[in-house]
């Protein structure tokens, strides 16, 4: 009961619009906060919480049971003024995760985390094949609705051309032997490595892929381009080029016709502080992602969740 009573300590009680709620705050830890930290969400068993996690040693500072910028806040006030010694923050692209920074964390740098960005990047183009892959399952299944009223209308009036049209429809297919939806759904592993990693059969892939498909190539470029952005082995330079070479390719992908490639762009334009910031600090989230990783691990040993007051105490043994 004293340990359970401890767990709970710090929960938050709300009123929302189905009645009193309470936010679980199972950790809160004002020794873990130091001058790097960075804040994320995990996703567990059904539930969102936002994590606060050191960025120098792994060690969680904050676990709460929401994702809510207000009621983030709330949580945020259990650390008072040792907030201030904070003087980097990383984070993903988040507008809830912007405002509590900018809020609660007011000397620190705000650093929108490299691996997000590059996730955001590459799916951009995954969306792209996604989109084409619904064009082709839409064109496949009304040539097959055409297909079939053709077939009745044959059969009763057999003296037709296409008498001898076959009951079933087949689908066209590619030059490799594959209908266009299995040939885009096998397309997807290459779009996430760079073109230099590719084997000699993604590459055959990739040409047959660009050939059919002349916009999957300029947006695979346009993506290509950002993500070396971010490779010191391409480009080693000041912070002054890195920023102009950001904003060339922001200028560059204006004129571009591909929304999923524009949407992402925008994205980068309204996140371009941030994301220049990387290379003032060199920051990244990647401590917390191991962090969300290893409590995926803990709700598979664990069976799950099901008692969560449980599950929190273990955590907060090891986290």
């Amino acid at each position: 009961p004293a340990t359970q009573q401890k767990l709970h300590q710090h929960d938050i009680k709300i009123t929302g619009s189905s009645g009193q709620e309470t936010i679980l705050v199972p950790l809160v830890k004002q020794e873990h906060i130091g001058e790097q930290m960075a804040i994320d969400e995990k996703h567990i068993d059904g539930q969102f919480y936002t994590i606060l996690t050191n960025g120098k040693t792994g060690k969680v500072a904050m676990m709460a049971s929401t994702v809510d910028g207000t009621e983030i806040g709330q949580c945020l006030n259990y650390f008072g003024d040792s907030l201030k010694q904070v003087t980097t923050i990383t984070r993903d692209l988040s507008p809830t995760y912007e405002k509590v920074s900018t809020t609660h964390f007011s000397n620190a740098t705000q650093v929108a985390d490299k691996y997000h960005i590059v996730q955001h990047a590459i799916e951009s183009t995954q969306e792209l094949r996604i989109r084409y892959k619904q064009e082709a399952l839409t064109t496949q299944r009304k040539e097959e609705k055409e297909h079939r009223q053709l077939y009745q209308e044959n059969k009763q009036n057999p003296c037709s051309d296409n008498a001898k049209l076959r009951k079933k429809y087949i689908p066209k297919r590619l030059e490799n032997g594959e209908t266009k939806p299995e040939f885009l759904s096998r397309c997807n592993y290459l779009l996430y490595k760079k073109s230099h990693q590719w084997t000699e059969k993604q590459r055959r892939r990739a040409n047959l892929l660009f050939k059919h498909y002349p916009e999957m190539e300029k947006a695979y470029e346009y993506i290509l381009e950002f993500r070396n952005w971010y490779d010191p082995a391409i480009n080693s330079s000041s912070f002054m080029y890195k920023e102009k070479q950001l904003w060339t390719w922001i200028y560059d992908v204006e004129n571009c016709k591909i929304d999923e490639v524009l949407n992402f762009r925008n994205t980068v334009e309204n996140n371009a502080d941030y994301i220049l910031n990387y290379y003032k600090q060199y920051a990244t989230n990647a401590i917390a992602e191991s962090t969300n990783a290893r409590i995926q691990g803990y709700v598979r040993d664990n069976k799950g969740t099901r008692d969560i007051d449980f599950f929190h105490y273990r955590l907060g043994l090891v986290l």
